[in-house]
């Protein structure tokens, strides 16, 4: 099946995050505000996978929603493709951690269900559903309702839901989260190779070093909150070499060498807090 039509700027998928940051007023009104995010620049090109990671509250997940419009920009400027970011659109699709398909909707309608309320034609809508549903491996399930599906499946709804949008950009927040090891790693490479086909821009959000290094064209690492952008991490190895197979990844001498510093760098913000704690 060939791909749908896609009308796509030259710098399609491009983002770009300049020195954002984030401030929540705080919980009374003589508080000062809290400093959720500080200065983070980070950019990636079309194509690319991008990779948010660090400990639990460093502002990942806000990142994210920014990127996306659904939270408020206190500081800084953020662009898809050269389109700066005011609030969502359909430039950017997103997939959360949490099932998202609508219960009363079969697998089908569930995918089609941004191109129907855009208002385009049926003819369109029906191709561009038929190539996501045989994409994502749902082609035996069109007819099926969410629960009578397993929860990797109900995820595969998730992603083909928000592809079908076509976006410039697609926003995973730990969208793996919830599987079990074995569907996950079904996932991880069913996602690539999708991304590497329809040259898929995407930005995601993991707690998982195995999961970064194994998806990201550049990983992200922010230190514990407020968060702030410690390095960018690009993996020496190509694209072809990572995606590949696991096993073959892990065997990688350069790999075992970037799991080590990026798990130093998760100790080093894990000792930080309990410093602070105390």
């Amino acid at each position: 099946m060939s791909s749908p039509e896609h009308h796509r700027s030259a710098d399609f998928g491009e983002l770009r995050i300049e020195s954002v940051s984030k401030r929540y007023p705080g919980a009374h009104r003589r508080e000062p505000p809290r400093l959720a995010l500080e200065s983070i620049s980070f950019d990636l090109r079309r194509g690319a996978v991008g990779v948010l990671l660090g400990p639990s509250g460093c502002g990942k997940s806000t990142l994210l929603r920014m990127v996306a419009g659904l939270e408020t920009i206190s500081e800084g400027r953020i662009t898809v493709s050269g389109r700066e970011v005011t609030g969502p659109g359909r430039d950017r699709g997103m997939v959360f951690q949490t099932y998202t398909s609508f219960p009363w909707l079969t697998v089908e309608e569930n995918v089609g269900y941004g191109l129907r309320i855009n208002s385009s034609a049926a003819g369109v809508r029906s191709g561009v559903v038929d190539y996501f549903l045989d994409r994502i491996g749902l082609t035996p399930f069109r007819k099926a309702y969410p629960d009578q599906l397993s929860g990797g499946m109900r995820q595969r709804v998730a992603i083909a839901r928000a592809l079908a949008n076509q976006p410039d950009i697609l926003l995973m927040d730990e969208p793996f989260g919830a599987l079990d090891p074995e569907t996950r790693w079904q996932m991880q490479e069913l996602v690539l190779g999708i991304v590497h086909k329809e040259r898929m821009t995407v930005l995601m959000v993991t707690h998982d070093i195995e999961e970064a290094i194994f998806m990201g064209d550049r990983i992200a690492f922010f230190s514990r909150g407020p968060g702030r952008l410690i390095e960018v991490i690009e993996p020496t190895f190509g694209a072809d070499e990572r995606r590949l197979d696991k096993a073959a990844l892990k065997a990688i001498p350069d790999y075992g060498e970037m799991e080590s510093r990026i798990l130093q760098m998760m100790r080093t913000e894990g000792s930080r807090a309990s410093e602070s704690a105390v």
